[in-house]
């Protein structure tokens, strides 16, 4: 059989090695494709939004991924997710994933009460938080949604110093929480240290989407 290829679509690099990171662990004899437009986020800011040009732009890299014979496709960027919640997995025949849709399902089902939803960016809080309390109402549940901006953790940083960042931002929270979701996916490598650090779920982007993947091509395979 041949190895499972993923096609990871994206619009920053920084999502790339977190992304890389779970397809690996979840299918050890993988090979991960790389589809990168490092425009479409700085082109969607300077448009004001997606355009109608811009979402052309995400459905031409999917096309091209299902043509060459992609066995998964997974969005990276949650700001272009709407692209792969539009498409039809019959006629595409593998499943194409948003960012954070399967995070999000993890995170409603798990029915926290308190979450602590951590982004580097306010735009990436904001987006998610919203997002995330969409989820929820659409399940008929609840949770009081706290964001926590930390945005020494925007820049490139190793795996140590990032967790060192946002274990610093996490000790000050004083309000209580029983779910913590990583709201980027360049925040994923620190996601096992804080879950370690503070006794509860930790959720992140890319081991949520490589986890519904496996089930997805799994049930494909029969």
């Amino acid at each position: 059989m041949n190895p499972t290829k993923i096609a990871l679509i994206s619009a920053t690099p920084l999502a790339i090695a977190p992304a890389a990171s779970a397809i690996d662990a979840a299918f050890p004899d993988s090979t991960v494709w790389n589809l990168l437009d490092d425009r479409l986020l700085a082109d969607a800011q300077a448009e004001g939004g997606i355009t109608e040009p811009l979402a052309a732009r995400m459905d031409q890299l999917i096309a091209a991924a299902l043509a060459g014979g992609a066995d998964g496709v997974l969005l990276t960027c949650s700001q272009y997710g709407a692209r792969a919640q539009l498409r039809d997995p019959e006629t595409d025949g593998v499943a194409v994933l948003s960012a954070d849709g399967p995070l999000f399902d993890e995170a409603v089902a798990l029915r926290p009460s308190r979450v602590l939803l951590v982004a580097s960016l306010e735009s990436a809080a904001a987006d998610s938080g919203d997002r995330l309390a969409a989820a929820f109402a659409e399940a008929s549940a609840s949770a009081r949604i706290s964001p926590l901006v930390v945005p020494s953790a925007a820049k490139p940083l190793a795996a140590d110093a990032l967790t060192e960042q946002l274990v610093t931002a996490v000790t000050s929270v004083e309000e209580p929480y029983d779910l913590i979701v990583l709201a980027q996916y360049s925040l994923a490598p620190a996601a096992a240290a804080l879950a370690a650090r503070f006794g509860v779920p930790v959720l992140d982007g890319p081991s949520a989407a490589a986890r519904r993947l496996a089930a997805e091509i799994g049930r494909a395979r029969g």
